[in-house]
């Protein structure tokens, strides 16, 4: 469970990029593995949401809440499928000026090149009841821009969301998991309800709402690793 700095209690945060066949451990999980993981959160009792839907007055360690940065299209042809199937939805964090093109903000040749999904795609997810939420506009280190470079992007991908939509768009996760004070203080002032970093939860500790923690999936992570955390955060952890 995360706990706030204000007092909540708020569910676990699970946290993907790619569910792909063929798909580099190091970035992603096979449709496979994602299924059977799904599988078994619905097999303990958990209702997997969004971050737009923590109620985020007291922990219920029934929910936990499912995530995807960047906004692969294969979120879209394979991982939401599979949270559909198990009455599950998820918080997919998009690149607002990036959409329908490809991963263009890095050089490594497990990232670089990947199609995202287009408006299409998040009109439909949106539809379906997934939330679409906010990487930027073009996925910087924020914490190495000017205040008003950072402010544009993160303000900026709020607006180009929120028209294509047509509704509030209330989470932000930071691109490469960096931030600065600055940056946190911009997306509280910017609006957002909640922010989602790459911090690893540590018990015990507090959290501000614009920097909660998460547990990182990939291929990297064996099926009972997935199990132990699974029933750690069921039994409050």
């Amino acid at each position: 469970m995360i706990r706030t700095v204000d007092g909540d209690l708020l569910p676990p945060i699970l946290y993907y990029h790619r569910v792909a066949p063929g798909v580099h451990p190091g970035v992603g999980v096979e449709p496979s593995e994602f299924s059977r993981q799904m599988s078994l959160l619905k097999r303990l009792g958990y209702e997997g949401i969004s971050l737009r839907d923590v109620k985020g007055e007291n922990g219920d360690r029934k929910t936990v809440v499912i995530t995807f940065d960047d906004g692969y299209l294969d979120n879209f042809q394979h991982a939401g499928p599979i949270l559909q199937e198990n009455g599950f939805r998820a918080t997919i964090f998009c690149v607002s000026k990036k959409t329908g093109g490809l991963s263009d903000w890095t050089t490594d040749p497990v990232w670089s090149g990947l199609p995202l999904m287009d408006k299409g795609h998040l009109r439909e997810l949106h539809r379906l009841g997934f939330e679409i939420g906010s990487h930027s506009r073009t996925h910087p280190d924020l914490s190495r821009l000017p205040v008003s470079e950072a402010r544009e992007e993160i303000e900026g991908s709020r607006r180009d969301l929120e028209d294509l939509l047509g509704t509030s768009v209330e989470t932000f996760c930071y691109p490469y998991g960096a931030f600065s004070e600055a940056a946190i203080e911009l997306v509280r002032g910017a609006g957002y309800r909640y922010a989602r970093s790459v911090l690893r939860m540590k018990w015990g500790a507090r959290y501000k709402r614009h920097l909660l923690p998460c547990r990182s999936v990939s291929g990297k992570m064996p099926f009972i690793r997935f199990a132990g955390y699974s029933l750690l955060y069921r039994a409050g952890f």
